[in-house]
C-alpha cells in the first residue's frame, strides 16, 4: 500500500494532500491515470485503428483499385439511427444511400442522410481544442483534465452538470451510467429544441407509463393527422412516407384515406385527400370534439367544425383500421385525446403500438431551465457540454451564453467552435458520424451499427471517447461498442458482430409491442377557454436546416424549401387573408414579437395557411456557424419562450421596407400549361390517344432503351432526390446572389403548383429532370454538336465542345438545362475535392451541363454485366434520384425489355407526357395523381 501511495502522489499531487482517500476512490484514480494517458492519441498518429474493415482495402483479398466499396452504418437525427450505405473510394466517402435492411429508412434517404457528405468535409469543422480562444494540443489538454477529474472522482461529481442532446445509442447510455457510478453527486441533463415531450406528457397520463408510439400506415384505411408533418418530422418519416405509399399500390384494398387538420401546410397536407384548416390555438376544441363524436355518436352543435362529423364517420367505418396521430408540436391534451381515440377505434396492435422508448428522455425547456437556475444559484462548478448547440437553441427567456460564463470551469465537445463553444473556456473537437463507432436505435427500437467509413479528417473524440474517458476507459471507439454487445451476445459475440457490421443492422433488435390500457379513471375533460388576443406564432423544424446544425452546409442552405421554393433563409408564412389585413406581401418586412421580445422578419404569403397566425422556422440567423451559415436568414429562437415553445400568442409589426427572399419557383417552372395532371379513381385514362407525325426518322435500339417514369400520385415534394442527383454528379452551389438571378446549377428540380380554391388549395409536385428526348429540340440548334443522342437513346453533354452558346436551353421547352456563367467549383460555397465523384467530370466554367439519367452508374452495371457475361437485368440500373426516393416514385429502366417495370408503368393508364402535344417524344413520363372525390376543388 505505501508504494501504491507513493505511485498516486507522483501522479496526482493535487489529490495526494485530501485528508483521506479509501480503496475505492483509489481504483478510479488509477484507472483515469491509464484513460486519461490516451487522449494525447486523439491528434491522429493512430487513426488507422478508427478504420472499418472494408475500407482497409490493402488488406482486403481480392480488392480492386478504383472500385468503390460500401459500407453500412447508422447516422443520427434528433438521437434516433437512420440506416445508410456509404460509397467509400479510395478511403474517401462520395455518397450515402439509404439500407434496404434498416427499417428506418428501407433503402431511401431524407435531405439530411445526403447531406452528411458535405458535413464532413467542412472545412470550418474543429480541428484542435481550444481554450479562451486559444488553441491548444492535445497533450496540454490531457495536463488539463487530469487534475480536475481527479477532484471531481474524489467529491463524486459535486457540482457537476452534464448538458447532452437527446441519443438512442445503448454504448452512449451505458457508459452514462457507468459515469453516473463514478459521480453520483453529478447532475444530468438532456436538451433538444425539437422535442417530444407533449407526446410523453400524453402517455404518461394515459398509460401511466412513457412509451414511443409506432405507426403502420400500410394497415391503415383512415389516417387523421393533427398538426405536425408526419412525412418530414416525425422519428420515422421515411418508413411512414413508404408504408402510406405502397398501402395505396395495393390492388386489392381500396384507396386509403389521408385528411390532414393543419393551421401550417406540411408534406403530408400536400398529399392528404382533404386538409381542414384551423387555427392552432382552436386544435383543442376541435379533437375534443371528435374524440365525443367517435365515442358518441351523437350530432354536433351548430358551432362545431362542419369537418369533425364527416372525420368522425370514416374513423368509425374503418374501426381498428383508423388512425389518428398529432404533431409534436401540440399540447400534451391533444394527445392524449388522439391517443384515447385510438384506443376506442382498437387501433392498438393494428395502425398503431407502442413500444419502449428508444431514447433517453428529453427534458425540453423544463430540463434546461432548472440547469440555468443551478448556474444562476452558484451551485454549478463545472459543466460539460456532451455536443449540441444550446447557446443558439435555447429558448429567448434563457440567456445560456452568460451563465456559462459564470461557471468556474465549462466544456464543449462540437464539431465546430459555435455559438456554445464561444461560450464556454473549453472546446473539444467532435467526431462526425461517418469517422467514428458508435450504434444507434431506430424509431421502432432497432439497433444499427455505427461503423466510420474513414479515418477521421481531423483530430477529434466521439461523445462515446469523451464518455469512456469520464469513465476512466480507454480512447478507442471501436472497443467500446464492442465492449456493449459483448456483453449483450456473450459466446455468439464474434459471428453476430462480423454480421451486424456487414449488414449495418442488428438481427432481432427492434423493441417488441407493449400490451398498454388506457386508465380507467382518465376524463378528456374540458378544452380550454380560446385566448382572443394576439395571432397564433408557431415554431417549426426547418425542412432545410432542421434546428441550425446544417447551417453550413451550402447543399442544404440552396435546397428550395418543398412548399415555398425559398434558399437561403427563411420567412414568416402568414395566409393570404392575414396578409391582406395587414397590407402585407411577399417580402414585406415586419417586426415579430413574442413577450416582448422582437425579431425582424420577411413575409412569405402561404396558400393554406391558417389565418391570423404566423409561422416561422428554426435553424436560422447563426452567428458562428461558419463561412457558409452565417447572418443567413433570422433567429426565430430569439422569440421563443421556454414556457410555450412550439405555440404561442405574439404580434405583428409594419415597419416598411422589404426583405430580399429568393424562390425558386418561378425560375424555370411551367405555370399555366396542361402539366401537373389527375385522374378520379375509376378514370380511364390520361394519356394522349393520338400518336403525332414527325419530320425525324425514327431510330431502332438494338440493345438498350433507357426511360424513366414518375409516379406524381406517389412524390410527396420531399426533395431527398434533387439532393441526391446533386451530391451523385458533383453538382457546384453558386451561392444566394446568383440564385437570385436564376441561375443555380440542380439538375433536377421539384415544382410545386396550387390548384382549386387560394384559400385551402390543392397542392401538387412534380420532379423534373432532363427528359431525354427522343426527337431532342436542343440538339439540332447546338452549332458545335455539343449535344448529341447515344445509341440507347440518352441525350449526352459532351462538355469539352461546349462554347456556351446557350442555343439548347433557348430551345428546350422544359427548361432542364443549366449553364455554369461563373467558377462556381472554386467559391467558398465548393465541396472539397475529397467529397467529389470521380467517376463524375466536374465541369468547368462556361459549359452546359443538364441531367444524364447517372450515365456513369449505367456505365458500371454494364461493365459488371460484360465481366460476369451475362444480360443487365431489369432494376440493376438505378438513378440518384430513384434509389433516394422514399416512396418509390421514380423508376428507371430499360423501356426495350416489355418487361420491365419502368415499360410496365409507360403502358399504365395514368402515364402521359409533359407537354406532349410538341412531339419532342420524351424518355420521361409521368403517372397522373390520383385524386379522390373529398379533395378540395
Amino acid at each position: 500500500m505505501p508504494e501504491v501511495r507513493r505511485y498516486v502522489e507522483a501522479e496526482f499531487p493535487d489529490v495526494a494532500q485530501a485528508s483521506s482517500i479509501d480503496r475505492r476512490t483509489l481504483l478510479k484514480l488509477m484507472s483515469a491515470s491509464f484513460a486519461l494517458g490516451g487522449l494525447a492519441a486523439c491528434n491522429g498518429s493512430d487513426a488507422s485503428k478508427n478504420a472499418p474493415l472494408l475500407s482497409q482495402s490493402h488488406n482486403m483479398p481480392g480488392y480492386t483499385p478504383g472500385v468503390p466499396l460500401t459500407v453500412a452504418t447508422s447516422l443520427p437525427l434528433n438521437g434516433f439511427g437512420r440506416g445508410v450505405l456509404v460509397k467509400v473510394q479510395e478511403g474517401r466517402p462520395i455518397k450515402i444511400e439509404g439500407n434496404p435492411l434498416h427499417p428506418a429508412s428501407l433503402g431511401a434517404t431524407d435531405v439530411f442522410a445526403q447531406a452528411e457528405i458535405l458535413s464532413l468535409y467542412d472545412p470550418d469543422r474543429s480541428g484542435s481544442p481550444i481554450q479562451n480562444g486559444i488553441p491548444r494540443s492535445w497533450e496540454e489538454l490531457t495536463n488539463f483534465i487530469r487534475p480536475v477529474r481527479n477532484e471531481l472522482v474524489v467529491g463524486e461529481g459535486r457540482g457537476l452538470h452534464i448538458l447532452m442532446p437527446p441519443t438512442s445509442s445503448p454504448t452512449l447510455n451505458r457508459l452514462i451510467g457507468q459515469t453516473r457510478q463514478l459521480f453520483p453527486l453529478a447532475q444530468w441533463h438532456v436538451f433538444s429544441p425539437i422535442d417530444d415531450n407533449n407526446r410523453q406528457a400524453a402517455a404518461m397520463e394515459i398509460f401511466g407509463r412513457n412509451v414511443d408510439l409506432i405507426y403502420d400506415l400500410s394497415q391503415a384505411d383512415t389516417i387523421v393527422t393533427l398538426g405536425g408533418d408526419l412525412f418530414a418530422e416525425e422519428p420515422g418519416h421515411l418508413r411512414y412516407a413508404a408504408d402510406y405509399q405502397n398501402r395505396r399500390r395495393m390492388q386489392d384494398k381500396d384507396l386509403p384515406r389521408l385528411f390532414s387538420v393543419e393551421a401550417r401546410p406540411s408534406l403530408v397536407g400536400a398529399r392528404a385527400d382533404e386538409r381542414v384548416i384551423i387555427r392552432a390555438r382552436e386544435f383543442e376544441a376541435f379533437t375534443l370534439s371528435l374524440a365525443f363524436a367517435i365515442e358518441a355518436n351523437a350530432e354536433q352543435p351548430s358551432d362545431a367544425h362542419p369537418a369533425i362529423s364527416r372525420l368522425a364517420n370514416e374513423l368509425r367505418r374503418s374501426g381498428s383500421h383508423g388512425l389518428v396521430v398529432a404533431g409534436q408540436e401540440l399540447p400534451a391534451h391533444v394527445h392524449a385525446l388522439a391517443l384515447s381515440i385510438n384506443a376506442k377505434l382498437g387501433a392498438f396492435g393494428t395502425a398503431i403500438r407502442a413500444v419502449e422508448p428508444a431514447r433517453v428522455a428529453v427534458e425540453g425547456a423544463q430540463g434546461l431551465r432548472e440547469l440555468a437556475e443551478a448556474m444562476e444559484a452558484g451551485r454549478v462548478t463545472h459543466l460539460i457540454v456532451l455536443g449540441g448547440n444550446p447557446v443558439y437553441t435555447a429558448p429567448a427567456d434563457i440567456d445560456l451564453a452568460a451563465l456559462i460564463r459564470r461557471v468556474p470551469l465549462s466544456m464543449h465537445l462540437g464539431q465546430h467552435r459555435d455559438e456554445t463553444a464561444a461560450a464556454c473556456q473549453w472546446h473539444v473537437p467532435e467526431a462526425h458520424p461517418l469517422e467514428s463507432w458508435g450504434d444507434l436505435r431506430a424509431f421502432d427500437g432497432t439497433v444499427g451499427l455505427r461503423q466510420p467509413a474513414t479515418m477521421p479528417l481531423k483530430p477529434v473524440l466521439s461523445a462515446e471517447e469523451f464518455l469512456g474517458l469520464m469513465a476512466g476507459q480507454n480512447v478507442d471507439g471501436r472497443s467500446l461498442v464492442q465492449v456493449t454487445w459483448r456483453e449483450a451476445w456473450g459466446d455468439a459475440f464474434g459471428e453476430r458482430w462480423a454480421r451486424s457490421l456487414e449488414d449495418g443492422v442488428i438481427d432481432g433488435s427492434a423493441s417488441p409491442a407493449i400490451d398498454i390500457s388506457t386508465r380507467v379513471d382518465w376524463q378528456p375533460g374540458a378544452a380550454d377557454p380560446i385566448p382572443s388576443a394576439g395571432i397564433d406564432v408557431m415554431f417549426a423544424p426547418d425542412p432545410s436546416m432542421w434546428d441550425g446544425s446544417y447551417a453550413n452546409n451550402g447543399w442544404l442552405q440552396e435546397l428550395p424549401k418543398p412548399l415555398t421554393k425559398q434558399v437561403w433563409g427563411n420567412a414568416a408564412l402568414i395566409a393570404p387573408e392575414t396578409a391582406s389585413i395587414f397590407g402585407l406581401s411577399s417580402g414585406d418586412a415586419i417586426d415579430l414579437s413574442v413577450e416582448g421580445r422582437v425579431v425582424r422578419a420577411p413575409v412569405w404569403v402561404m396558400p393554406g395557411h391558417a389565418p391570423g397566425a404566423v409561422t416561422v422556422t428554426l435553424g436560422y440567423g447563426r452567428r458562428q456557424a461558419g463561412r457558409i451559415g452565417n447572418d443567413i436568414g433570422f433567429d426565430a429562437y430569439a422569440i421563443r419562450p421556454s414556457t410555450q415553445p412550439w405555440i404561442t400568442a405574439g404580434d405583428i409589426r409594419i415597419v416598411g421596407g422589404r426583405v430580399p427572399i429568393v424562390s425558386t419557383q418561378q425560375h424555370h417552372s411551367l405555370q399555366g400549361r396542361d402539366i401537373v395532371r389527375t385522374v378520379s379513381p375509376d378514370q380511364a385514362s390520361a394519356q394522349e390517344t393520338e400518336k403525332l407525325p414527325s419530320f425525324y426518322p425514327e431510330w431502332p435500339y438494338q440493345e438498350h432503351a433507357w426511360g424513366m417514369a414518375i409516379d406524381l400520385d406517389a412524390c410527396i415534394g420531399c426533395n431527398a432526390c434533387v439532393i441526391a442527383c446533386q451530391a451523385e454528379n458533383n453538382i457546384a452551389v453558386v451561392g444566394p446572389e446568383e440564385v437570385a438571378k436564376g441561375r443555380e446549377m440542380h439538375w433536377l428540380r421539384v415544382d410545386r403548383y396550387y390548384g382549386g380554391n387560394p384559400v385551402s388549395p390543392d397542392t401538387y409536385f412534380q420532379p423534373v429532370p432532363c427528359m431525354q428526348c427522343e426527337k431532342a429540340p436542343c440538339e439540332v440548334v447546338c452549332p458545335v454538336n455539343a449535344t448529341v443522342h447515344s445509341s440507347e437513346g440518352l441525350n449526352d453533354m459532351v462538355y469539352n465542345r461546349c462554347i456556351g452558346t446557350r442555343t439548347c436551353s433557348n430551345n428546350c421547352p422544359y427548361k432542364v438545362r443549366r449553364f455554369n456563367f461563373l467558377d462556381y467549383q472554386g467559391t467558398d460555397y465548393t465541396a472539397s475535392p475529397d467529397a467529389m465523384n470521380p467517376q463524375v467530370t466536374v465541369r468547368d466554367r462556361g459549359v452546359m451541363e443538364k441531367c444524364t439519367y447517372c450515365v456513369q452508374r449505367i456505365g458500371a452495371a454494364r461493365a459488371e454485366a460484360r465481366i460476369e457475361d451475362r444480360h443487365l437485368q431489369d432494376g440493376e440500373v438505378m438513378t440518384a434520384c430513384q434509389q433516394a426516393c422514399p416512396t418509390q416514385a421514380i423508376i428507371f429502366g430499360d423501356i426495350n425489355d416489355p418487361v420491365s417495370s419502368v415499360s410496365q408503368l409507360k403502358k399504365n393508364s395514368r402515364n402521359y407526357a409533359l407537354l406532349g402535344h410538341l412531339n419532342t417524344q420524351p424518355r420521361t413520363t409521368y403517372l397522373a395523381r390520383i385524386k379522390a372525390s373529398t379533395e378540395n376543388g
